[in-house]
Order: structure tokens, then C-alpha cells, then sequence
């Protein structure tokens, strides 16, 4: 049986231990813009918020991984086909 904790995603973002930001934070913001720059998706800043929050979340959860470049096309594309930041 898996347990699923509904409010793990909220609390990555912001509970994390005294909303300490992600060191990763500042690449995640410099890439936000270079993630399919022409794509009209991503012009919208509701859709960037999104996108940032899973990279930000991602980071957080995978610690020794952090974040990588090219994780912002990965969750790019996932996020443009969801079109929903938590799906339950």
C-alpha cells in the first residue's frame, strides 16, 4: 500500500524548514526564460509560476540532485500537456 501525503507538494514549497530558498533558486529563474521562449505557453506568467514552483519543489525533494539544467524542458513539456502543477 502506498500512502500519499496530499499536502507534500504545498509543503515543499512552503513549509519547507522556515522557507529557506532553494540554493538552486537562482539558475531556476534564469532558465524560466529560456524554456521554449517562443512558445506562447510560456509567455503567460501564471504558466512560468508554475513551472518554477515544481523546479523549486523538485530541487527541494531531490536533495542530492538538486536541480540540473534541462530539467526546465523536461518539466516544460510535461507541464504544457497537464496544464496542472499537482495532479492528484
Amino acid at each position: 500500500m502506498i500512502l500519499f501525503n496530499k499536502n507534500y507538494y504545498n509543503n515543499l514549497l512552503n513549509n519547507y524548514p522556515e522557507n529557506i530558498p532553494s540554493p538552486f533558486e537562482s539558475q531556476i529563474n534564469l532558465d524560466l526564460g529560456r524554456t521554449y521562449p517562443n512558445d506562447p505557453y510560456f509567455i503567460e506568467k501564471e504558466n512560468i509560476k508554475k513551472l518554477k514552483n515544481i523546479l523549486i519543489a523538485v530541487s527541494r525533494r531531490e536533495t542530492t540532485i538538486g536541480y540540473c539544467q534541462g530539467f526546465n524542458f523536461i518539466v516544460g513539456k510535461i507541464l504544457k500537456i497537464c496544464g496542472n502543477e499537482v495532479i492528484i
